[in-house]
């Protein structure tokens, strides 16, 4: 799992990879963003990373491979995860702004209260995904296997999940505006309580 060494200016947040600071507490977090895209881009596998609370624009991350890595409140605008491999992750109150997931392999990571607006996940495979209390604007999900994630009170606006493995998915307390689910297996998605 990523290191948990806390920022050296005492607030308790989690220093960010490489340095003694968090994300807030340091001098420069741009230039710490710059630091991580090209520690991540010099990689195939990153693993045990910390970039909570950091922005991330332009960037590209498409197939890589990341593993028990911490996202926690980053932003991102108009990156590309697209290929990537994503294992126990942790995105929780992230941002995303036109950004591309196409054809990732993403698995057991969270998406608690993560914001999402014109982002692609289609062709995907999001298996054990938690997105609880996220807001998903814009968004397609089309073709993609959503096995046992968690879209419980979320809300969801003008969004495809077309031709999508809905089977386990859990949608309780959802609010789903102009949603489209073509083709998708809805009987195996579990959208009240009584079914």
């Amino acid at each position: 799992m990523f290191p948990s060494i806390r920022c050296a200016a005492g607030c308790g947040r989690l220093a960010i990879s490489g340095s003694k600071l968090c994300a807030v507490h340091t001098i420069d977090a741009r230039r710490e963003a710059e630091r991580i895209t090209a520690l991540i881009q010099s990689r195939q596998l990153i693993r045990d990373l910390n970039a909570s609370n950091l922005e991330f624009e332009e960037r590209d991350f498409s197939g890589k491979e990341f593993y028990e890595c911490n996202f926690k409140e980053a932003c991102f605008s108009k990156c590309s995860f697209s290929g990537a491999t994503m294992g126990i992750a942790f995105f929780a109150k992230a941002s995303f702004f036109d950004c591309d997931f196409s054809q990732s392999n993403l698995q057991f990571i969270s998406f608690a209260g993560a914001r999402f607006k014109k982002t692609t996940f289609e062709g995907s495979t999001l298996i054990n995904l938690n997105f609880l209390g996220a807001h998903i604007s814009d968004c397609t999900f089309t073709s993609t296997d959503l096995y046992n994630s968690r879209f419980i009170n979320t809300e969801i606006f003008n969004s495809k999940f077309n031709d999508c493995n809905l089977k386990r998915v859990n949608f309780l307390k959802s609010t789903q505006t102009d949603v489209t689910f073509k083709l998708s297996n809805t009987w195996e998605a579990i959208f009240e309580v009584n079914e």
